[in-house]
């Protein structure tokens, strides 16, 4: 609860006036922050397939943004529109809200929905495992557990590594992301 209050006094501040804020606004407030801490600031490691990055935007994916003078605002603004949004995160059921954003961030949409359905089989749903987030999908995920999807974003970055052996040094960062989310 202090957590609400405190990213409600930081609006406030934000914007100078009361905001007033529904429930999914705060949850995104609030996951917004836990995947920003994940991504930390500016890094430009040439072993990292992201590249250039800042708060987790790369500049790979976003070519015309100044990456290195980010601000964490900007950063915001891009999450929300084009990773919260436009992945319709809020369709999902809202215990897996946090984690599809938090693998679309960190492996792109196909990647994450995969996830999502190879987790939802694992259950015996019989969907397929094409990354694409329909009305099967959606149904699908229907009492799916957060630590079910867990278990499979782990086997994935297990799986990452198997294969791309340069990337094992990422291994363990995301191996803790995974459990934090």
């Amino acid at each position: 609860m202090f957590l609400y209050i405190f990213i409600y006094e930081m609006l406030c501040k934000l914007f100078k006036k009361r905001v007033i804020m529904n429930v999914n606004e705060i949850d995104w407030l609030i996951i917004i922050e836990k995947v920003l801490k994940h991504e930390g600031g500016y890094v430009n490691d040439p072993t990292d397939l992201g590249g250039e990055t800042n708060f987790g935007i790369t500049k790979r994916f976003y070519p015309d943004v100044d990456i290195k003078n980010l601000t964490k605002e900007q950063a915001i603004e891009i999450y929300k529109k084009d990773y919260w949004d436009k992945n319709r995160v809020e369709s999902l059921p809202q215990e897996l809200w946090h984690i599809f954003f938090d693998m679309c961030v960190n492996m792109g949409r196909g990647t994450a929905v995969k996830i999502l359905q190879r987790a939802a089989n694992g259950k015996g749903r019989g969907i397929d495992v094409d990354g694409g987030m329909g009305p099967a999908t959606l149904k699908a995920l229907d009492g799916v557990e957060t630590e079910r999807v867990r278990a499979y974003r782990v086997k994935y970055y297990a799986d990452l590594v198997t294969s791309k052996p340069e990337q094992d040094r990422f291994y363990f960062g995301w191996f803790r992301r995974s459990m934090e989310v």
